[in-house]
């Protein structure tokens, strides 16, 4: 199970709460990806794999809630491909209820 940011700082702090839970969430959806796009997890050995890591990359997105700073991942043979930064990309209320639903089922 995957820890979740604590809660008391989007009670004390609505906007900068929002931002923490939107970090945490596309991080966990590009780690998740990048897992899928290289067939295994990191230092994983399996036959499955088709690339490697080489990193992470800090990567700045404009919300409605204010610039947050995300950790896109890197593959040594080939780009890592999300459609986070697609340009223009923002977080509207589908991406906010998917993170509230997240929450509440505890994943």
């Amino acid at each position: 199970m995957v820890s979740l940011p604590c809660i008391g700082d989007y009670l004390s702090d609505k906007d900068e709460g929002m931002r923490n839970r939107i970090t945490w969430f596309l991080n966990e959806v590009m780690q998740t990806k990048a897992n899928h796009q290289a067939g295994a997890n990191p230092y994983e050995r399996t036959a499955a794999r088709n690339c490697h890591r080489n990193g992470t990359r800090s990567r700045s997105l404009t919300t409605r809630y204010g610039d947050v700073t995300l950790t896109k991942p890197q593959f040594r043979e080939r780009p890592f491909e999300t459609q986070v930064f697609t340009r223009y990309a923002r977080v509207e209320k589908a991406l906010v209820n998917a993170i509230a639903e997240s929450y509440l089922q505890g994943r």
